[in-house]
Parts: structure tokens; sequence; C-alpha cells
């Protein structure tokens, strides 16, 4: 009994710390490209533009490099659906379906879909792309069919901070939409500087 005490308060002891460490464990900041600033509203609507310079490079082979990009970008699996409309004058607008992944585990798939429309104008020299009417379903499969929400709803500064702290819920749609937003402007730089 003698050496059996000893043992249990040591045991004790350890889970006590390693509570103690647990609890003191804080999260990693957020990253500045998510913070108050990082979404633009013109007009009571979400709007992420970006200008890409292509200096030496004419509109019509803008048009094709980023015609090609659209064709490999745009096609199953990568989005769920989409719709590619053309004009003459050099500018393209895909509206599309896709899902935002925030929890991918063995038996724990967390994801939205979400749609919106990419415009993207060439001229000489440049080309400007826009991501606008930005809409989200959660839970698309849930028995009451999940919810739906507009970028306004959600990841505007106004609804996505508490004082200068990023909600846990519409954080999560606002990093994901701005790594989304990310990733397609970046894609599309490099099709045209290729």
């Amino acid at each position: 009994m003698k050496k059996i005490l000893p043992l249990i308060v040591m045991l004790l002891f350890a889970t006590g710390a390693e509570a103690q460490l647990f609890k003191q464990k804080k999260k990693a900041p957020v990253k500045t490209e998510y913070l108050q600033g990082a979404v633009p509203v013109e007009n009571n609507r979400v709007v992420f533009r970006h200008t890409i310079e292509a200096p030496g490079i004419s509109a019509q082979e803008i048009k094709q490099r980023v015609e090609k990009w659209y064709t490999a970008r745009y096609t199953a699996p990568t989005v769920i659906s989409s719709k590619i409309t053309k004009s003459d004058n050099g500018t393209f607008e895909a509206k599309a379906e896709e899902y935002i992944v925030f929890k991918k585990k063995l038996l724990v798939l967390n994801r939205a879909r979400i749609y919106y429309y990419l415009t993207i104008n060439c001229s000489d020299n440049r080309c400007e792309a826009i991501i606008s009417r930005i809409t989200y379903w959660h839970d698309d499969e849930a028995p009451d069919g999940g919810t739906r929400y507009t970028a306004e709803e959600i990841i505007t500064d106004k609804v996505a901070f508490k004082g200068d702290k990023l909600k846990k819920h519409p954080g999560r749609f606002r990093t994901k939409t701005i790594d989304l937003k990310n990733e397609l402007f970046a894609e599309i730089e490099r099709a045209i500087n290729q």
C-alpha cells in the first residue's frame, strides 16, 4: 500500500500539470490577410478585384491564355458545375459552383458549396479579374436542406468580427473565401504571364 500511494500521487500530479498545460495552449493568431478590410464591399455587395499587369502581351494573346486556363480550371472534379460565356471584346464570365472544405478527417467532412461569378476583362498589357455575387449553401445534405447565405450576410467585416476578433462560424467562410480568391487570382496571373 505504501508503494502504491506515491504512485497515485504522482499520477494525479502529472495529470493536473498536463491539464494546466492544455488550458494554457493558445490559438494561433489570425493571419493579417483575413483581418478587417480584407473583404471589400462595393454598393453593399462583396466584390474582389485584381488587376494583372502583362507588359508586351496583346489583348488577343491574353484572351487565348485566359481561355486555356478557363477550360482546364472549370471542369470536374475541380468544380461541381460551371457555365462560361465569352464575348468578342475579350470578356469572359464563369458562373461556378464548387466546394470549400472546412474540416476533412476520417469520419468527418464539413464543407459548403460556394457559388460565384468570375469575370475577366482582357485588354492590351493587362487584365482585370472580378469575383462577385458570392453565395453559400452549408450542410446541403442535411435533412433540413442546410443553410444558405450570401457573402454579405456572413463574411463582411460588420458580420464576421466581434470587436477585433474573428468569429468562429463566419470566420471559416471568410478565410476559405479569401483563400479561394487568392488561388484563382494567382492561377490567372500565372496563366497570363507564363
